[in-house]
């Protein structure tokens, strides 16, 4: 595994609650375990909703996985400004100054569409996933562009589920809860 790989839920989680049709970006794989925050799951909360504070910041928040939902965490496109973010990709950063990137965005530095924020993140510590990996429960995606983490794509499960070929599309056209089927 290595970080910033998308990791695609297979069918195998149809039936999991959290994970079932989830994208997630992986930002940290090593010995201690892994951490990741799923991309395609829009919460009805904005960043304005937290505090009066951020009433002008009208981005989005994302569930990013269901450990510590009560923590807000973000990432964004390489920005020099925001020194104490750690590099996840080449063009993607783990963001670490929640304040200084709402004034960067304040004063028109960085634009919303750079930055995707969670509640929460997705953990596993270290072997789980690999775990997962071997019981199939993922799809591991290595190329991408930022553009497929950081934008809200409707259709981005079912998108790059179809990428691993055509025994995924029975799956990719299944309805979200095959129960009411």
């Amino acid at each position: 595994m290595r970080k910033g790989n998308l990791l695609i839920s297979n069918y195998t989680l149809i039936n999991d609650l959290e994970f079932n049709r989830s994208v997630i970006y992986l930002t940290k794989d090593n010995d201690e375990g892994s951490i990741g925050f799923v991309i395609n799951k829009k919460s009805s909360y904005k960043i304005c909703d937290l505090d009066k504070e951020f009433s002008d910041i009208k981005a989005p928040i994302y569930f990013g996985g269901p450990v510590s939902v009560d923590t807000i965490h973000f990432i964004h496109r390489e920005n020099k400004m925001l020194s104490s973010s750690e590099k996840v990709s080449n063009e993607i950063y783990w963001g670490r100054d929640f304040d200084k990137l709402i004034s960067l965005i304040r004063n028109k530095k960085i634009r919303i569409n750079d930055v995707k924020f969670f509640l929460g993140y997705s953990g596993w510590d270290y072997g789980q996933l690999n775990r997962e990996l071997n019981e199939n429960s993922w799809l591991v995606l290595k190329k991408f562009n930022s553009d497929d983490i950081l934008k809200s794509k409707k259709d981005i499960w079912k998108n790059k589920l179809v990428s691993f070929g055509d025994k995924y599309k029975l799956w990719s056209n299944s309805p979200e809860n095959p129960n009411y089927n």
